[in-house]
């Protein structure tokens, strides 16, 4: 039988919808009621979705209404369809209800631990955002992440490429210190007579702070031995711990080790002292207010680390509001 245009334009959810309204009041008046239409716009969209599916859904010749065979697996199909329809629409009014579906943050590896928590209960509690995916790296990674767009925003240091694209939020600045073990007893007023000691164990030249320091002590004419080197704080910080080596290292390089009670001591650089800047670097576009708001929970979160693990140190760091 050849099909008029407008049998064939259905709108296929609706009608299921009134599908199960007629299934589950067994009458086309009850259905009608329920949904807020006429008896005959009821029908009109059961004919069509009958005509739509070439099937027929209700055994009319029975009252109240029985549903056919092609029915009961119609109504067994629809329900888990509308159901899917229903979580979806949820879905989507949750995502449009705020700016960001979800926040991708890239982080020093050092400030990770401390960072975390914080900005977890943030993205939930202030910033509504269903999902927060977290990274831990090299200031060297998260250059990477940028440019690949893989990331949001990244907290990270000194940043050393071109920032053309970028907006950049200071957070902190910091100074690097002597840090010794803490059964040292030996001279701290002379990195050379520390030398004879302690090995010097440093972050490997790959990583951005270990270029920073292998450049200071060229400039201060100072040539210390390579004994060790590594890019994480974790493995320069367990060196120290061997009671045998001795590093150069800022607060935010130290806190997960002063946190995990790591016998150290930290004493002022005997040398012409230096700093690191952390910062918030992120690409303009539509992320509005979330990167001040992330910089700055980030700047609370540290030093209120500081204050509580280094509060020797804490007062020495430089905060930008």
């Amino acid at each position: 039988m050849k099909r008029s245009q407008s049998e064939h334009d259905v709108n296929l959810l609706r009608a299921l919808e009134v599908f199960m309204a007629v299934s589950d009041s067994r009458h086309v008046t009850g259905a009608a009621v329920a949904l807020g239409m006429t008896q005959s716009a009821v029908s009109q969209q059961i004919k069509k979705l009958e005509w739509s599916l070439d099937a027929t859904l209700f055994d009319r010749t029975r009252r109240p209404l029985e549903l056919t065979h092609a029915g009961e697996i119609l109504k067994r199909r629809a329900f888990r369809i509308l159901n899917e329809v229903e979580d979806l629409r949820s879905d989507m009014r949750h995502v449009q209800s705020n700016s960001l579906p979800i926040l991708r943050i890239a982080m020093l590896a050092s400030i990770a631990t401390t960072l975390t928590t914080g900005l977890l209960d943030m993205s939930r509690e202030e910033l509504h955002i269903p999902e927060l995916s977290l990274a831990a790296g090299l200031a060297t990674d998260h250059q990477t992440a940028l440019n690949t767009k893989s990331t949001d925003i990244a907290i990270t240091s000194d940043p050393q490429f071109d920032l053309t694209d970028y907006e950049v939020i200071p957070v902190l600045e910091e100074a690097f210190y002597l840090v010794l073990p803490g059964s040292y007893n030996g001279p701290t007023n002379d990195i050379q007579a520390i030398s004879q000691h302690l090995s010097f164990v440093r972050f490997s030249a790959d990583a951005p702070v270990g270029r920073r320091t292998d450049q200071h002590l060229q400039r201060c004419r100072i040539d210390l031995p390579r004994t060790m080197d590594a890019d994480r704080a974790s493995m320069v910080v367990a060196g120290v711990t061997t009671g045998k080596c001795f590093a150069i290292l800022t607060p935010s390089l130290l806190i997960d080790a002063i946190a995990e009670g790591m016998d150290l001591r930290v004493e002022p650089l005997p040398i012409t002292g230096f700093k690191r800047s952390i910062v918030a670097i992120y690409r303009p576009g539509n992320l509005e207010d979330i990167p001040r708001m992330i910089a700055e929970k980030s700047q609370e979160l540290l030093r209120q680390s500081f204050e509580k693990l280094l509060p020797n140190l804490a007062a020495d760091v430089i905060y930008h509001s």
